[in-house]
């Protein structure tokens, strides 16, 4: 006599139906619960990073823009202008000198007689419009005294005056210097032979593009 099995009732089916679907909705809730969290850790992260990076430029020293004027480099050229055209001169009217404020100042309060005093003049636009101008060694005199006396000027000592228009925007001042060799001249000519040597205070003023600074005072020792 052979055994025979016995089929599952149609109850047990269904239970097994049921589990079966309850397992693949579980499953399907793990996996979306898994992409979920992905997506959310890659946006905080990435939030994060770009706080970061603003952070970190905002924290970053500005920089100024501009590059100085009394560099060693620039010391030792006879005159160095710093300001670089914005525009084409010849698109701007002329300055008059009327329109422009110039200054002289020396890098150090006193020198030695072993030390070129460097002087540093500075062209401004006092007006509210650009003008343009020539502000060449041509356009260029300085003049160093002592008292009442002019003991050098600058002109009869550059070999080739040149021009150089540049235009001037307000607020913008066209900066240079000048070196004194501590020569001693009447003006006229170039003179080597004498040097200044006497203790005290001297004075220098700059006349650019017909116009003058007041003078400034430095000391020799």
């Amino acid at each position: 006599m052979h055994a025979t099995s016995k089929r599952p009732s149609p109850a047990v089916y269904r239970r097994r139906r049921l589990a079966a679907l309850v397992l693949l909705v579980v499953i399907v809730l793990i996996v979306v619960w898994a992409v979920s969290c992905a997506t959310s850790s890659g946006r905080n992260g990435g939030s994060e990073a770009d706080s970061a990076a603003q952070t970190s430029q905002t924290s970053e020293p500005q920089s100024t823009g501009s590059a100085d004027p009394t560099s060693d480099d620039a010391a030792k050229s006879e005159s160095a202008a710093s300001a670089t055209p914005s525009a084409d001169p010849g698109s701007v009217p002329t300055c008059d000198p009327g329109e422009l404020s110039v200054s002289v100042k020396t890098e150090k309060g006193q020198y030695s007689f072993s030390q070129q005093p460097v002087f540093v003049y500075e062209v401004s636009n006092i007006t509210s419009a650009p003008c343009s101008a020539n502000v060449g060694t041509s356009q260029q005199e300085l003049v160093v005294g002592s008292g009442p006396a002019e003991i050098w000027k600058s002109t009869p000592c550059i070999a080739n005056p040149s021009d150089a228009m540049n235009v001037l925007e307000p607020g913008k001042p066209l900066t240079g210097t000048v070196s004194w060799d501590l020569s001693m001249n009447d003006g006229s000519t170039c003179s080597k032979d004498r040097h200044a040597s006497v203790t005290g205070t001297y004075w220098v003023q700059a006349t650019i593009v017909g116009r003058s600074s007041e003078q400034y005072s430095f000391v020799m020792q």
